[in-house]
């Protein structure tokens, strides 16, 4: 981890916000998992919350686990024609949230090059819930 204590007052506070993400900048979730969550037989017309921080662990529903984090996650009403089968996105990547858009598929090598890349990377430890820099998590 980064010693971001400083005598300076001044360069303690720069250090500190240079490790806060900008308000505008990108946050990276966690990929639950690299396919769909296949679930069945919602009702239709009913609210559901879902995951978009990649952290519950009811996925692909919240479960609260995103606090802190500085992402949100997605309401979504069901549609009213009832169908079966619905294919969600669990990489928390796709371009048409809830639904899967396969962007899974190639999205591995762009995880671990971010999290190679990634800025905060000596703060990457246990402690860390989730580092939205890149997406990285603890034992993932």
């Amino acid at each position: 981890m980064t010693d971001t204590t400083s005598a300076d007052p001044e360069e303690a506070q720069a250090v500190a916000m240079a490790t806060q993400p900008p308000a505008d900048k990108q946050l990276y979730p966690a990929v639950a998992m690299y396919g769909p969550c296949n679930v069945f037989d919602l009702e239709p017309g009913k609210v559901k919350l879902w995951c978009r921080c990649g952290l519950s662990k009811k996925q692909p529903w919240c479960d609260g686990s995103h606090k802190g984090t500085g992402i949100t996650p997605l309401r979504w009403q069901v549609p009213p024609q009832p169908q079966r089968l619905y294919a969600l996105c669990a990489c928390k990547y796709s371009a048409d949230p809830p639904y899967c858009d396969a962007t899974h598929t190639n999205l591995p090598c762009q995880v671990l090059q971010r999290q190679g890349a990634c800025l905060n990377k000596d703060g990457h430890d246990k402690s860390t819930k989730l580092c939205t820099g890149c997406g990285w998590v603890p034992d993932f």
